[in-house]
């Protein structure tokens, strides 16, 4: 009797645990909702740069040579997207955009914060150049 009770607590227990969901994945290949691969974080850290780059170079375009070096990073981290897309790891385009950014920094008419976010887009850059993504 207390085998057969044992046994129906386990097999409702089991129901309705495999009901919630918890048994297995609403993903096919079995990932979990809400976490994203490196390549996914990487592709929304360099486009969060991007825009903020796109920001700080409205505001400090003072001359025709730093729109240029603005514009330039951004194409190329857009180039390395698009060549990430198709499986490609660009580091000369990554290390185009770094050096595009370094040539900022040494820019006298910089607001002091927006050479802040620029040396630490650039580092953030730099750390994913290193590790491949």
């Amino acid at each position: 009797m207390t085998a057969k009770l044992l046994s129906l607590a386990l097999l409702t227990s089991g129901a309705i645990f495999a009901q919630y969901g918890g048994y297995r994945s609403a993903d096919p290949y079995g990932r979990s909702y809400g976490r994203s691969s490196p390549y996914e974080m990487g592709q929304r850290r360099i486009d969060s740069i991007q825009q903020d780059l796109a920001q700080i170079g409205q505001r400090a375009a003072w001359d025709g040579w730093a729109r240029r070096r603005f514009s330039d990073a951004i194409e190329n981290l857009e180039r390395f997207q698009q060549n990430a897309s198709r499986g490609k790891f660009d580091r000369g385009r990554l290390d185009k955009a770094i050096d595009n950014l370094n040539r900022l920094l040494t820019a006298p008419e910089l607001y002091p914060r927006d050479r802040q976010r620029i040396a630490y887009h650039r580092d953030q850059l730099q750390s994913f150049r290193a590790r491949n993504g």
